[in-house]
Parts: C-alpha cells; structure tokens; sequence
C-alpha cells in the first residue's frame, strides 16, 4: 500500500506555507535554547504533532514514510525545529500501551497537547497501591517546556527489592504525568541542534496510576480500542527512534541547498571564476548528492518495504528489521559526511554563524551522536545480519 499522496501533499504544503515562520524564528530558537512558541503553535494549530495519534483520538494516523517525508521537510529548513517535531510527533505512538482511559486523557482531551519525553537512564518506580511513586533525572527531554505531558523509563521495585520479569530480567516500566508534575532543570547548553530545548527534567515521589504507565520491552503490544489500527503493529524501532535519521537527511538537504545556493555568486579570493564553475567544487558537490539521495532512497525503500509487510500482516523478519536499522545508520553517516563535503567545499563563507552551513554542520553531528543511529548500531545491524540477537534489545520491539 503507497503512502497516501493526498495526505501527505497536504502536509508538505502546510510545512512549507510554514517554512517563512520558521526561517523567522531559527535564531531566536538557537539563541533562546527552545523553539519559539509562534512555530510550535503553528505546528500544533497544524496538526503536525498529531501524525501518530489514532483517528479514534482526533489524530492524522499517517504511514510511517509520511511521517519520515514531513520531518526531512522540516529538517530541510531548520534542524532543530525538525528535530523537536519528530520527537513530539513519535511520542505520541507510546499511547498505544496505555489504557484506554490514559490514552484518552492524554492525546484525545486536548487537541494542542504535545508530548516528550525520554527512555535512558531509568529512574525508580515503587509498587504503590493502585500505580507506583515515580522519581529519577532524565536528560534529552527535547522540545520538554512546550509538552503536556513527559514520559520516562523506570526499573520498577516492590519496596526495596527490584521486580522481575518471568524471564527473570529487572522489569522496565514507562511512567506518562502531566508536565507540572515534573521539575524541567536548565541544562541545555549545547553547539548543535541548540533549539531544542533538551533539557533534563526529574520526578520526585510522583504517584501514576497503573493505567497510565506499562511494562516496557519484549512483547509489549497496543492496547486498547483507540490503537488498533495498522500503524501501531509497526516495529516500534521505526516509529520512535528510527524517526531521527530523516532529521539528519533534512538538514543534509537543507546544506546542499545552500551550498548551491552560495556558489551562484560567490566569486572565491584568488579567483577570477564564480564557486559554481569550479571543477572541485562541482566534483564536491556531485558526492555530497549521491550521499543525501542513495541514504534516502534505502531508508524510504526499506521503510516502505516494512509498512507494506504490516499491511498484508505478516511478522517483521529479523532481515527486515536488521536493513531498517542499517538504513537509517547509514542515513546519518551519511549526511554528516555531505555537510562536512559542502561546509569545506563553501570555503570561508561557511565559518561565519549567519551561514546556514555553520549550523547544519554543528546539528548534523549532534544527530550522529543520538544512540538509536549512533556508530555501534552498525555493530548492531551486522550481529542481525549474521543471525545473532543485538546488543540493544529495543531493536527487535
């Protein structure tokens, strides 16, 4: 089944009626360390936010390549505003583990809400009756002071002794509250994606009821009437953290557009011939291309491959599972090495904080640092590839 083009040029037309508010506001955003509430209301106002939330709840419910083709759009003008959509967009998937009630409360009653959140490291959550008292530190909450709502992972503990699974393995527990019942720390100081606002946010001794919480990790599944749609038996590693590598192919774009751009009319010292005409330039700039277009069209290929698998319900192979990973790997390998290729490729130009090239060069290797895509998953994607279970278990939720 195709991506829905009605949908999805809906979408990309909002994105780019869009794209002047958020050029207007990406200084002030690196500047303020948050994005700047006109765009996220307009995003919000949009309807952006709300790509993963079900139909049943009032949400779009798009395919995952939808999602992935916005977000690279995003990306495209800004980094960290594409970023922080992702992230609020992709959490709201987690709603298919809550119960009905808690889905309900958190993604139905407020058609402006956001969600945030973050997975590691795991606080504590003590057995309490009816739920558990919640604490710990969780950093990279990104886009965190806009959110209603936070998540987080914690090891749960029945008093002082911590509970296991049935295989006998500590038991993950994600937690969902209200953003005020959390504490946002100012910790965001950062030289890339620095519109974030990524900050550390912690709970102390916060009640959540059980229904608002679940056991995360191997056979977690959607509850509940409002997630039963085909998206939701989606691999969860390409809704949530795979959804990172279309930020790193937007920001790639966004340089080669850019560099394009600049060689126009630059005319380099020492030179009696614009950038364009310049033979290594030209050669530069052709690599930087091929990188950005072969990553995205494996991601999209493999992407689609595995949405088209869910439709028809057949089981996400191991095989399948192992090329989305390496996809998306090589995604923000890639694009790091097209911006390094046209930041060096600019010249001087590019060293100066008002060139776009300045900050796709900082944002794009803040992406290759985020562990869902980082170096070791290429260790990961090969342990698949030769049959062997991978290091990071999340891998195969």
């Amino acid at each position: 089944m195709a991506v829905k083009t009605q949908q999805l040029d809906t979408l990309i037309n909002s994105v780019r009626s869009l794209e002047p508010l958020i050029r207007e506001h990406a200084d002030e955003a690196e500047q303020n360390r948050r994005l700047s509430q006109p765009v996220v209301a307009a995003f919000a106002e949009a309807g952006l936010f709300r790509m993963f939330v079900p139909h049943r709840l009032g949400g779009l419910e798009v395919a995952p390549l939808t999602l992935y083709r916005i977000v690279e759009e995003v990306a495209r003008i800004d980094g960290s505003t594409g970023w922080v959509l992702m992230i609020g967009a992709t959490t709201a998937a987690v709603g298919a583990y809550v119960s009905d009630k808690a889905a309900a409360e958190i993604f139905g009653t407020n058609p402006l809400g956001i969600t945030g959140g973050a997975l590691f490291p795991p606080g504590k959550a003590i057995v309490s009756e009816g739920g558990y008292l919640a604490s710990g530190r969780w950093p990279y909450a990104s886009g965190c002071q806009h959110c209603t709502w936070l998540f987080g992972l914690c090891n749960a503990f029945e008093g002082d002794e911590m509970r296991l699974t049935p295989e006998g393995d500590p038991e993950v527990r994600a937690v969902f509250v209200p953003v005020s019942q959390a504490t946002i720390l100012d910790t965001w100081e950062v030289s890339g994606l620095a519109g974030t606002g990524s900050h550390d946010f912690t709970l102390e001794q916060i009640f959540v009821p059980e229904e608002y919480s679940w056991r995360f990790g191997a056979g977690m599944k959607p509850q509940g009437q409002h997630y039963q749609g085909p998206l939701y038996q989606f691999p969860f590693l390409g809704l949530f953290p795979l959804a990172i590598a279309p930020v790193g192919l937007g920001i790639a774009q966004g340089a080669v557009d850019a560099s394009l751009e600049l060689a126009q009319a630059k005319r380099p010292a020492a030179s009696t011939v614009l950038l364009r005409d310049q033979s290594l330039f030209q050669v530069r700039m052709a690599e930087a291309v091929a990188l950005v277009r072969s990553a995205r069209a494996w991601l999209y290929a493999a992407t689609q491959r595995m949405w088209e698998a869910t439709i028809s319900r057949e089981p996400a192979t191991f095989e399948a599972r192992a090329d989305l990973l390496l996809a998306a790997a090589n995604v923000t390998r890639s694009a790091a090495a097209a911006v390094d290729i046209v930041y060096t490729a600019a010249g001087g130009t590019a060293n100066y904080r008002r060139s776009p090239l300045q900050r796709a060069l900082r944002d794009v290797h803040a992406v290759t640092q985020h562990l869902a895509t980082a170096p070791q998953q290429f260790e990961n994607a090969g342990r698949m590839l030769l049959g062997q279970q991978p290091l990071l278990p999340m891998i195969l939720l």
